[in-house]
């Protein structure tokens, strides 16, 4: 297999690199750049790089509703970062996963449709990326349904309520006995698309930690979980209990689609981003937990390179910032107004989403209707 690979610039041309280039230890770096927050662990992950040249990857979307920035400029950053360093990405579009957590309806043929524009957007944003849908993969696959069953035979029902926040569900809700296998189903997909490095958000630690207990127990293969910070929501914080767990913590806290004024979606038009970033939270000197200058940290200085802030010359005029240190101590030193924080940041995400959007611009009403 050749290690030359093609890379999408910003321009929409391709350049090729070549990851051989690349010692074990420049790969891992790579891996573990932002926006990774844990990779279980940095030992195991050098162990597999050492004795597999092109390990295999997935991350899992259920198609539940209209993607927002952090699922396709978040992750999808990180899905490039781990083509870049040798890594055979995979994207797993969960259908299955969708009725069983009683989204979109149920509806096969809605949820059939809704995968078809995951698919090209993920193709659009990571153009080396596999994309797999749940349904073909399990389709007349015996071998997969027997692989559930094992696993639910030793997953006690207290395990499973706890991972049942990576649907986005608490321990505390009612819910139906489809949702309870869907963690198992989870672990099975990572062994059915013979995986390495399963990868999620932070809230899916839960479920990565039983898969990794039950591949043990089964005796199949090591595997490396990684996982992404997740953008906060835009809407002030809530309150939390005290004794949350940081999972409990994460999902609590993180961009939603579900949530008005929480997301951006990835087709949002410029007024949109405006009125979004307009009534977001970001008080005055306030660093800590501002999802305005998270977007900054996660998806416009990685992006962009840099942040360019236009304000009238009364107000000190136009800077930029190449850096989210630099960004961060000038806005806890009372030196940028939010309000201009938020034009800038508004202004470079239309930047980001625009060719995005423009992909999809004809078809944004129809798309609209099939998830809301």
């Amino acid at each position: 297999m050749s290690n030359i690979m093609l890379k999408k610039r910003n321009n929409n041309c391709f350049e090729q690199f070549n990851y051989d280039v690349m010692d074990i230890y420049e790969r891992i770096e790579l891996i573990m750049s932002e926006p990774t927050e844990e990779v279980i662990t940095r030992e195991d992950l050098r162990k597999l790089l050492e004795t597999k040249s092109r390990p295999r990857h997935y991350i899992g979307f259920e198609i539940s509703g209209m993607p927002h920035i952090g699922h396709i400029l978040v992750a999808g950053k990180k899905i490039n970062d781990l083509e870049k360093a040798g890594v055979e990405t995979q994207v797993l579009l969960a259908d299955w996963h969708t009725v069983a957590n009683n989204k979109l309806g149920g509806d096969w043929e809605r949820i059939r449709t809704a995968s078809e524009f995951y698919k090209r957007l993920f193709n659009t944003v990571c153009p080396n990326t596999k994309v797999v849908l749940g349904s073909d993969l399990y389709s007349g696959n015996d071998d997969y349904w027997k692989l559930v069953i094992q696993m639910a035979r030793k997953t006690t029902m207290a395990r499973a309520t706890r991972t049942l926040i990576i649907e986005g569900r608490s321990e505390k809700d009612t819910l139906h006995v489809s949702q309870y296998i869907y963690p198992i189903l989870q672990a099975a997909d990572i062994h059915a698309l013979d995986v390495d490095i399963p990868h999620a958000g932070v809230d899916q630690r839960r479920v990565h930690m039983l898969a990794k207990e039950l591949f043990k127990d089964l005796r199949l293969r090591e595997i490396v979980p990684l996982h992404h910070h997740l953008l906060a929501s835009l809407a002030e914080p809530p309150k939390v209990e005290l004794t949350a767990e940081k999972e409990e913590i994460v999902a609590a806290m993180k961009m939603s689609k579900s949530k008005p004024g929480s997301a951006i979606s990835i087709l949002s038009t410029t007024e949109e981003i405006k009125k979004i970033l307009d009534g977001a939270w970001s008080p005055v000197k306030v660093v800590d937990e501002n999802p305005v200058l998270e977007l900054c940290r996660y998806v416009i200085l990685p992006s962009l390179g840099k942040l360019v802030v236009r304000r009238n010359e009364k107000y000190g005029g136009d800077i930029e910032f190449d850096s989210f240190k630099e960004l961060e101590a000038y806005y806890k030193e009372g030196k940028l107004h939010p309000a201009d924080l938020k034009s800038a940041v508004a202004e470079n995400l239309d930047v980001l989403i625009k060719p995005i959007r423009d992909k999809f611009i004809n078809e944004k009403e129809e798309l609209l209707r099939l998830f809301y």
